[in-house]
């Protein structure tokens, strides 16, 4: 019983040293609490994936998820944001702030951008955007189960090793492993 009690304070200081917080502003139209606890969910995921390249240990951001797409594209001129020409979502380094347009993908659409924010965090305001875009798109295909967080291989992802492997760029066997 000595030891446990000598040794527990020294798990419990190194367990504080690894761990991680992530502070979130939830704005605009309300998310339903199911969507709220996935998306905490999948925070927890990307705090465990990105810490591996020094996250700070706390992180703060602010989301917002608008049902009407004409109320978001005006919240993010009020707020200086450009929106890339039909996109779903933006990300702004500068406010670390997340903000959705419409809930048809939502989830999804709120995967890529957080993913932003953390790149972001990792690498400074101007990430190189094939690492940026690449990272926020895995993550967008990612799926919340009861245990795990699971990416899913899309239809083009698929086609495109399908056509990597009719062109010989990729040795299948390989790629399997």
């Amino acid at each position: 019983m000595r030891i446990f009690l000598l040794f527990f304070p020294v798990f419990f200081f190194c367990g504080l040293l690894h761990a991680q917080t992530v502070k979130v502003e939830y704005g605009g139209d309300p998310l339903p609490d199911k969507d709220r606890k996935k998306i905490e969910q999948f925070l927890q995921h990307e705090v465990d994936f990105y810490s591996q390249f020094g996250l700070p240990d706390t992180l703060s951001l602010q989301l917002y998820v608008f049902e009407n797409r004409r109320e978001a594209i005006d919240y993010l001129e009020s707020i200086n944001v450009s929106l890339p020409i039909k996109a779903s979502g933006a990300y702004s380094p500068k406010l670390q702030k997340a903000v959705i347009l419409g809930r048809e993908r939502s989830l999804a659409i709120i995967y890529h951008e957080l993913s932003h924010h953390f790149v972001s965090q990792i690498l400074g305001k101007r990430p190189p955007s094939w690492l940026n875009e690449g990272l926020s798109e895995y993550f967008e295909h990612c799926t919340i189960h009861k245990k795990a967080v699971r990416h899913t291989f899309t239809e083009y992802e698929q086609g495109r090793v399908r056509t990597m492997y009719m062109l010989g760029e990729v040795n299948l066997p390989t790629f399997l492993k």
